[in-house]
Formats: structure tokens, sequence, C-alpha cells
């Protein structure tokens, strides 16, 4: 009902017409009135229809990611977010739902209200009931025959009906979950994936009979399976996982419930869980605690040790070896066994094992600090900065900031926070630095300290004495954005006209700037202006560039300039006349 209910939020009239173009939506309209639609369906917060069109195109009108999302496999469909035939879905559903949808003339005499429709299920409902026993059996055999998906459902459930028939079950496992073939179609995913939840339904209602014990090998073979086919899939909707990670569920239940032998129950888990390419058994502990029991920790614990041992430890020296995808799950393996057990101190030597990048020795300095052994990790904090050199994460030296902050050592916090601003100078880190500076009471001296600093820095870019990353704004635009966060409008005036800076502060100077001189900001706009056309062009959106104009003649009414604005909107039109959207755009312009 809730997914019901959120579709009916989203899929509105007004919705469709925001969507579509006034030719779109009149062409979808017709379609609709037409009798068009067909196989409309509702599901899964969605909705589902054919429209026959020059020929049967599937469409689907989902809210799976919050907002109304559309899918057609027309040709059209690929350009635009919404075509004719969803138009015409959309409009089939809001009648069928009982919304009031125009009719193919409109009325312009006064009507009664209409009596409510009954929706399709409805419908369908009402007519099944009215069927005796022999005529469903017709119906159902007749669907079963065109609809894959439902036989297979229908054959898990009869095999489980038997329920000695072991080896039937499996056959009828592998047929569910096998595919021989690469699936690309989201439909056909989809349909697997229904295919699998159903699996898990027998699944437990096989739990609840005489033969549960055969839960356990069953969801092993379907997981198996599932994983196996999913590497022949388009799983991008993401259907597949969530229906795994049921079957999983399913597994976790068994093995609680039926308790099978602990030694090989362990071993099976640790295959898995190393093994595995989809993470399904990812976090063996503490979920499978209880399953395993004494006996079952123990081969476990021996299994994990095993190949622990055999991980070499990892320094810094040995950061192209820092990711490799079986020591990633043994460690993840034996951390959790050691948060299990309530080691802290195991769980610091597990982490501190591999020291190869930032993010561990992060990693380990962040565990002491949530243990209550601050101390620990500024040490680890530190020892990582030192030894990564040049190559840290500016996230070490966070951590050590706060760290020292909490126990009031403003010294040590404020140099770690001036050598991170000095490792990366810039607004935010100007921002950062003086947010520091404030709660030890060095606002003011430190404010000037780093203003001298950049502009030190922004002498030696503009000789060729230094040079930014490629990823980085030049330092005076970053004294620009520092000025203009402080409202010193002059000072970043003087640092922007000083010499040359990015394109992206310009726009906003030049607003800043018009309040107080506005004939300084309408320079600036026109020789934006041309810069900003051009990038426009590749894909023919000129709002931004039409912005400039709009503020070029706001501030030429403000002036009182009304005749000049209009000869340079000429003059625009003239420069980009071949410019046919920022023309219409322009056209609007008085």
């Amino acid at each position: 009902m809730s997914q019901s209910a959120n579709l009916a939020e989203v899929l509105t009239l007004a919705e469709i017409m925001s969507r579509s173009d006034e030719k779109t939506f009149a062409r979808g309209k017709a379609y609709f009135h037409g009798g068009k639609v067909s196989r409309l369906e509702e599901k899964d917060g969605g909705v589902r229809a054919i429209v026959r069109g020059t020929e049967p195109y599937n469409v689907e009108l989902t809210t799976r990611y919050g907002g109304l999302t559309c899918y057609c496999d027309c040709p059209v469909s690929r350009a635009a977010s919404f075509c004719k035939h969803a138009v015409a879905v959309a409009l089939s559903w809001l009648e069928n739902s009982g919304t009031e949808v125009f009719q193919p003339d409109e009325e312009t005499q006064p009507k009664k209200p209409r009596k409510k429709r009954k929706t399709y299920a409805e419908q369908v409902h009402e007519y099944v009931a009215s069927l005796d026993a022999d005529a469903l059996r017709t119906w159902l055999m007749e669907a079963v025959e065109r609809d894959v998906a439902l036989r297979d459902k229908l054959l898990l459930a009869a095999r489980s009906a038997n329920a000695s028939d072991l080896p039937g079950m499996k056959s009828a496992v592998r047929q569910a979950t096998r595919v021989r073939r690469a699936m690309h179609d989201w439909r056909e995913v989809a349909e697997y994936s229904e295919g699998l939840f159903s699996l898990r339904d027998v699944l437990r209602a096989r739990l609840n009979g005489p033969n549960a014990a055969d839960v356990v090998e069953l969801a092993e073979l379907a997981i198996d399976e599932a994983e196996s086919s999913l590497e022949r899939m388009d799983d991008s909707n993401g259907y597949v996982l969530p229906a795994i990670n049921e079957l999983a569920a399913i597994h976790l239940e068994a093995c609680e419930r039926t308790r099978p032998e602990p030694e090989k129950l362990a071993e099976r888990l640790f295959r898995f869980q190393l093994e595995g390419q989809w993470g399904t058994f990812h976090d063996v502990f503490p979920a499978y605690a209880e399953a395993l029991g004494d006996v079952g920790l123990r081969i476990y614990r021996e299994l994990l040790n095993e190949q622990w041992s055999e991980l070499p430890a990892l320094a810094t020296s040995n950061s192209a070896y820092a990711y490799d995808s079986r020591r990633s799950k043994v460690t993840h393996a034996m951390a959790a066994l050691a948060e299990f057990d309530g080691d802290v101190d195991a769980l610091i030597r597990i982490k501190s094992k591999d020291l190869s990048t930032s993010y561990q020795f992060l990693q380990v300095a962040s565990l002491c600090r949530d243990h209550g052994r601050l101390d620990e990790g500024l040490a680890w904090a530190e020892r990582g900065i030192e030894e990564l050199k040049k190559n840290f994460d500016p996230e070490l030296l966070a951590f050590c900031i706060d760290g020292y902050l909490s126990r009031g050592d403003v010294d040590k916090a404020d140099a770690y926070a001036w050598r991170r601003f000095v490792s990366h100078t810039g607004a935010l880190a100007f921002k950062a630095l003086l947010k520091v500076a404030t709660a030890t009471g060095k606002h003011d001296e430190t404010r000037q300290r780093a203003l001298e600093h950049m502009w030190d820095c922004v002498g030696k870019e503009e000789a060729g004495k230094a040079k930014r990353s490629i990823w980085d704004t030049t330092t005076r635009t970053e004294l620009v954005k520092v000025y203009l966060a402080e409202h010193d409008n002059e000072a970043a005036w003087n640092a922007f006209t000083g010499g040359p800076v990015a394109t992206q502060i310009v726009q906003q100077m030049a607003a800043v700037r018009a309040v107080t001189h506005p004939r300084d900001a309408l320079v600036i706009y026109h020789n934006l202006l041309p810069g900003t056309v051009a990038r426009g062009t590749g894909a023919a959106q000129y709002k931004d560039a039409f912005e400039i104009v709009q503020a070029i003649a706001a501030l030429r009414g403000k002036l009182g300039e009304d005749a000049q604005f209009a000869a340079e909107l000429d003059e625009i039109r003239r420069t980009y006349r071949a410019k046919r959207n920022f023309m219409v755009l322009l056209n609007t312009l008085s």
C-alpha cells in the first residue's frame, strides 16, 4: 500500500504535463483515448504497460529512486525524458485509479460526478471469484504455458510438496537459478529476481516441514548458482542482490534451527567468505556464532588463523601491494572475530598489520581513540604523517588537531592546523585554520600570518617560481574567495584586478562590485559573456549567458541608460544570431 500511495503522490496529471512538451503530450493523449495501452500492471512501486505505436513498446513508470522515472524502449525515449508512450501509460493509470482525466472532446457543460471506475485488479478479482475449480485450472495452465516465471514457481512448489524428493528439489533449484546466456534486458533480470524471491518462499515453507534439514544445502546451492548467474547479467537496477541476500537470510535461519554438523559448516562458511565474489557471506561473525557453537567456532578460528599467519606485514614502502581482495577478506574476518571476543588489543594488532596507506594509519588511530586510548591514537597518526612524508592524507592532520584540542594542548593543535593549511593553501583551508585559531585564542595573529603566506604564494606563482596542482585554482583566486567570504569587498576587488583569476569567481565578483561600482561590473560582464556563450554551445544551453545579459540590463536600468542597453542588446543579437536557443531567451527581453 505504501508503494501505491507513493506512486499516487508522484504520478499526477500536473507532473505528466510538466515532463512533456505540448506536442508529445497531445500525441500521448491521443494514444490513451485511442486504446493503445494494454497489459497495464502496477507492481513494486511502479506501473508497466505495452503501448501499440508503430510497433509494440514496453513502458515502465517507477518511483524506485524517489522521483518519477520513465523507461521506454522506443527510440525517442533515449533522448527525451518523457515520450508519448509514457504519457499514454500515465494517463491510463490515472484513469484506472479513479482520477478524473479529460475526455476526447472537452465538455463545456457541467457534468455530474461519475462513479469511481473499478481498477483492472478489482475487475479481475471479481471475475476469478466467480469461477469454479475446473475453470481456474484451465486459466492457470494456459498462463503457465505463456509465463516461464510462473511455471518455475509452480514447479518449485510442486516438488517441495514431495518432502522426500531432495534430488528433485535440487534440480528445481538449479532450473530457477541457473542462467546460461548473457542477460541485458532489465525486464528479464527483474523476472529472474522474482523467481529467486519465490524460491525463498518455497525454502521457508520447507523449513517449517519435516525435511527442514534439507534447506541449508538447498540454500547454499541456490546462492552459488545465483551468484554465478549474476556474472552473466546487467543488474544495474539492483534487482538480484537483494534476492540473493534473502536466500542468505534463509540459510542463516536454517542453520540456527537445524544445527548442521558444526565442523563442516565452519569449513563451508570459511570457503564462502573467502571465495565469494558478491559479499553474501562477508559477515560470518557474529551472525553465525550461535549456529556454529563452540566446536564450529574453534574450527573457524583455526582456518582463519592459518590464512592470517601467511599474510606479510605491509609498511609504507609496500604501498603498491596495499590492496588485495583475499587479504581484505581475511583481515575483515579477523577483525570481526576480535570484536566478537571484545579484544581491543587484538583488533589493534590486526589493523596495524597493514600500514601501507594513510587510511590504514587513520583506522588504527581512530580505533584507539574510540576505545578511550587517545594518546595511542595520536601516536599512530603522527607516525603515519612522519612515515608517509608528503603522501599522507590531510585527515591524519585533522585527527591530530582534534585530538590535541580535546587534550587542551593548544600549541600542538595550532602547529598541526598550520601544517594542514600550508599543505593545501586555499579559502576552505583558511576557514578551517581560523576555526582552530579561534578555539586556541590566536585568531588575529593566525589570520595575518595566513594572509601573508597566501600573498607570498601569489608572488611565487606569478613569477613562475611555484606551481599549483592542475586541479587547484590559483592562490590569487583563493584570496579573492577569502576576502569575499569576509565581506571585505574592496580587498577582494584589489586582489581580483591585480592578476589572473579563475573564471568561476568572476561572476560573483561582478555581482558584489555592482552594488557600489556598477560600471566596473558592466565591464566584467561584457568580458565574461563570450566565453560563457561558448561554453553553453555544446549542449545548446544558454542559461548562464542569459543571466549575464539580464545583469547588464539591470545595471543599465539602475544607471538610467535603457537606450544604451537597447544598443548593446542589438549588438549581442547580431554577434550570436546563429545561436538559436540563445536568441529565444534574448527575445524575452524588451
